[in-house]
């Protein structure tokens, strides 16, 4: 017997005879296909109308299914089946741009809020003023023989250090009495009050008693100036500049001029006790050298014995030697004590050559750069809520996300329809749903797609029953289903539009039902359409009816149309609300499932599809998707 064979690139095979009988055919119930990479098992087909061997292929990755009148065989893997995490990790290009497309207004809200904020702070709080004072210092002390020259750099430093010491710290705070002001030695401030507070409950609750040592308010004092005023070096020369920071820019330039001033007075102060105490030495020497120098008398009487004569006039003549050299140290002695003393006063100390001023802007908080920190912030803000939010909110907005949430290449992308490209086609009946009587022809090319991709409507067979559903309310799903009974009815081919949404309000005319407590009231209308109007069924409760019964009384009605039309369009409520979607799904041939863009989340998608056959999903649908995103 001759065979034929199908190959794929998925290392599926699958073979059928040429021709054989019904009758003829064996058992596919718990036959095995040969497959190398393994197969699906065989599923077979509700109400078969014809044997077929043709290929159905959709999708760009090629996901192809074997349709016969008893069984379809899928590829390996199911199309339900995500993609493996390897792929969903990719981060590509498109990715990133995809990415700041749809959160660019979250980035720029944040940086708003955070401009706002730092906008509040930089107004409302005290601000900070900094005045500077520049002191020239004197040129570092002439090194003694023997000695190596002093570096100016090392001395500068040294310089620095003085004025940051208690000497010059505690001087200032002498002179200016800050020590007997309460409001600057005082610490109000919120920090000190905390700490304050929880040394003593802390203190309280292990039964200590806190210290009650009597403050040195100098100490203090010092230790507040000290931190309001910094010293720096400018450049590499010997001028140093004095900055004094606080609220009042009074008391800033006030500040900065008393340290220069306490700095070069200690300087002076220090310089004149060194003189005196040198002066002091050199007094002492000289008035040494002076008794020493003129303490000679002269050799009035010489002894009448000659040795003795001899021996007075050697040693007058000595004192006279060690007089003239006494003499001569004191003169040398004299004469450099004045040329030290002239030479003194002219080497020149450290002066003021730019006095503090009280400055006019604040110094804390900076303009410029709380703007840019408020910015970088909100930056940094944004882009880190993005990420939170695309790393927990699944929503679903493009094609790809779909693909890589599910794996499924049957997908459609629907952009958003401008209402000025909607058209009303004619009137319509009041007690129908305001949808089916618009129409867009952008719907049209991509619901054309998708139609001739079902076998009942490429094969023309009877009763072939389209479910359209959505995971989510005012998903669009009215709308794709009125425009795909367009495209099928177009064809020639009797065409009914089921309305099963019974849980919407009822129609005004009168509707026929034999059972009202247990089965959906049916009223016919018709809708325009291209050629002939379109039929649409609608079911409505006339009374109280359970959820369940209204399930059936829907599958039981898509039952008895089979028999009457070649293509039944069913607009089906949301799963949300209703069960009708899966209690209909023995009935239905394939499904249509639509999802809103930005609304639709991964865990809905993932519910519906559990409870739709991977054989009889036709498509998804994802509408209201940006004209950037748009894929069919």
């Amino acid at each position: 017997m001759f065979m034929r064979w199908w190959r794929r690139k998925s290392s599926c095979w699958w073979f059928q005879p040429a021709s054989s009988s019904l009758a003829e055919r064996p058992s596919f119930g718990r036959r095995r296909l040969a497959t190398q990479a393994g197969c699906e098992d065989i599923r077979r087909r509700p109400n078969p109308r014809r044997w077929s061997t043709r290929p159905i292929v959709s999708g760009r990755r090629g996901v192809c299914m074997f349709a016969t009148d008893h069984f379809v065989v899928q590829p390996f893997g199911s199309p339900h089946q995500p993609i493996p995490p390897k792929d969903r990790d990719e981060l590509t290009a498109k990715d990133i741009l995809r990415f700041v497309r749809s959160s660019w207004r979250l980035c720029l809200l944040w940086m708003v809020v955070s401009l706002g904020v730092g906008g509040a702070y930089a107004v409302l709080s005290p601000g900070y003023y900094t005045a500077y004072a520049t002191i020239l210092l004197s040129s570092p002390p002439a090194s003694q023989p023997g000695e190596a020259e002093a570096d100016e750099r090392v001395y500068v430093e040294s310089q620095i250090q003085v004025i940051q010491s208690d000497e010059v710290v505690g001087r200032v705070v002498d002179h200016t009495g800050l020590a007997k002001d309460e409001e600057f030695v005082m610490d109000d401030s919120l920090r000190a009050r905390i700490s304050s507070y929880v040394r003593s409950q802390l203190a309280s609750l292990f039964g200590t008693e806190l210290p009650t040592a009597e403050p040195n308010i100098r100490h203090e004092a010092m230790a507040l100036v000290r931190r309001a005023f910094s010293v720096h070096q400018l450049g590499s020369s010997r001028a140093v500049e004095i900055g004094v920071t606080s609220s009042d820019p009074q008391f800033s330039a006030m500040l900065a001029n008393a340290i220069a001033g306490g700095y070069i007075g200690s300087q002076r102060e220090r310089r004149q006790a060194a003189r005196a105490e040198e002066a002091s030495d050199l007094h002492k020497r000289l008035a040494e050298l002076r008794e020493k120098a003129f303490v000679t008398e002269p050799l009035k009487k010489l002894p009448s014995d000659p040795e003795s004569a001899e021996r007075a006039r050697v040693l007058f003549r000595e004192q006279q030697s060690a007089a003239e050299v006494y003499r001569s140290l004191y003169n040398a002695l004299l004469q450099r004590t004045h040329s030290d003393f002239s030479a003194s006063s002219l080497i020149p100390s450290a002066r003021v050559i730019t006095a503090a001023e009280p400055p006019r802007q604040r110094s804390w908080p900076p303009t410029v750069l709380m703007v840019a920190l408020s910015a970088m912030a909100g930056g940094v803000a944004g882009v880190g809520h993005a990420l939170i939010r695309q790393a927990m909110n699944h929503r679903l907005m493009t094609v790809e996300d779909v693909h890589r949430s599910t794996g499924l290449d049957r997908i459609v992308g629907i952009p958003r329809i401008p209402r000025r490209r909607w058209n009303v086609v004619g009137p319509c009946e009041q007690s129908l749903q305001p949808v089916y009587s618009k129409n867009a022809p952008e719907l049209h090319s991509s619901l054309s797609k998708i139609a001739t991709r079902m076998r009942g409507v490429q094969g023309r067979l009877g009763g072939f029953v389209i479910g359209v559903a959505s995971p989510l309310g005012k998903s669009g799903s009215s709308t794709v289903a009125v425009h795909l009974a367009r495209v099928i009815a177009a064809t020639g081919q009797k065409t009914l539009l089921v309305d099963a949404n019974w849980q919407k309000p009822s129609m005004d005319q009168p509707m026929l039902n034999a059972e009202p407590g247990r089965k959906l009231a049916r009223a016919f209308a018709t809708i325009p359409a291209d050629q002939e109007g379109l039929e649409v069924l609608v079911l409505r409760p006339t009374g109280s009816i359970s959820d369940l019964n209204a399930s059936f009384s829907i599958s039981a009605a898509l039952q008895h149309l089979q028999q009457e039309y070649s293509c039944i369009v069913v607009d089906f409520h949301s799963t949300d609300r209703t069960a009708d979607l899966e209690a209909a799904m023995g009935v239905i041939s394939e499904v249509l499932l639509v999802l809103k863009a930005r609304r639709t989340f991964a865990d809905h998608l993932d519910g519906i599809l559990r409870i739709i056959p991977a054989e009889k999903l036709s498509a998804v649908i994802l509408t209201r998707i940006n004209r950037g995103g748009f894929q069919s």
